[in-house]
C-alpha cells in the first residue's frame, strides 16, 4: 500500500478552518478545481456515511464518502467511490492541528 503525507500551514485560527472544512459538502466553497458538489439524498454535510458527487472544473465527476468526523480531533476520513481515473481503495484523512 502506498501512503502519501501532505502538511501545509494556514494562516488563521484553527477553529476558523475546522468549522469551514468540517462541511464535507462545503468544498466548492475553498477548493478551486471544484466547480459544484451535492449531497446524496437529504443527509446533512457532516453526517457520516453520507456521499457527495462534486464535478471539477474540466468536467469530471467524482464521487466521495464520509467515514469519520471528530469535532475534537479535528479531523476527517473519506474514500472514493467513483473517479474517472483509475484509484482503487483510496482513504484520506484529513486532520487540523495547532502551530
Amino acid at each position: 500500500m502506498i501512503k502519501v503525507t501532505k502538511s501545509t500551514v494556514v494562516d488563521a485560527p484553527l477553529r476558523k478552518v475546522w468549522n469551514v472544512l468540517r462541511d464535507f459538502n462545503g468544498h466548492e466553497r475553498w477548493h478551486p478545481a471544484v466547480r459544484e458538489s451535492r449531497i446524496d439524498g437529504r443527509a446533512a454535510g457532516d453526517k457520516v456515511g453520507c456521499v457527495r458527487r462534486f464535478r471539477l472544473g474540466d468536467g469530471s465527476e467524482l464521487t466521495e464518502q464520509l467515514l469519520a468526523l471528530s469535532d475534537l480531533e479535528h479531523s476527517f476520513t473519506y474514500c472514493l467511490l467513483e473517479t474517472p481515473i483509475p484509484l482503487l481503495n483510496y482513504i484520506a484523512h484529513v486532520e487540523l492541528l495547532p502551530v
